[in-house]
């Protein structure tokens, strides 16, 4: 009787996991349509911006002769690292709350999630080049400038692990 009782206390804390899951997957879908949203904003506004420069360039340079104080490239990357910034500061709310989720499941379960914490190393990687980016330590842009090549190198470990 009280193995019974015991195995729908673990079903009932197991559906509940499953429900903040399913909770936290729904923000983090989210959190990725604004993502995409803002992205798209920016580049619209980068590219409203540089038409705009260069047309005041084309203008300035008709009227005298004289070099503009700052490039194209200066207030690209200057666009260009405030979003970032946004998307790596959104980023790590998200990450923080998948970190609380897979808390959740290892005190219930006793187990931690497999795709919580494969989708939690890539979205750290993700960060990473964020803040190399936004640090001036590399001037390749983080997704979606570039493919998503996180987790591509955890897969490959794996498998390779697996076949020997």
């Amino acid at each position: 009787m009280s193995e019974d009782k015991n195995n729908n206390n673990i079903d009932e804390e197991v559906n509940k996991a499953s429900e903040a899951v399913e909770e936290a997957s729904d923000a983090v879908n989210e959190a990725c349509e604004n993502i995409d949203k803002s992205v798209k904003q920016a580049s619209e506004t980068i590219n409203d911006a540089s038409e705009t420069i260069n047309q005041t360039q084309e203008s300035t340079e008709s009227k005298s002769e004289k070099k503009p104080a700052i490039s194209n490239e200066v207030i690209t990357r200057i666009f260009v690292t405030l979003l970032f910034a946004l998307i790596g500061w959104l980023s790590l709310w998200v990450f923080g709350v998948v970190v609380l989720v897979q808390f959740g499941f290892l005190l219930i379960t006793g187990q931690l999630n497999s795709n919580l914490k494969a989708f939690n190393g890539e979205l750290g990687e993700f960060l990473a080049d964020i803040i190399k980016y936004v640090s001036f330590q590399t001037d390749d842009k983080p997704f979606p400038f570039q493919s998503w090549s996180y987790g591509d190198t955890t897969e490959s470990t794996e498998s390779e692990a697996k076949s020997s």
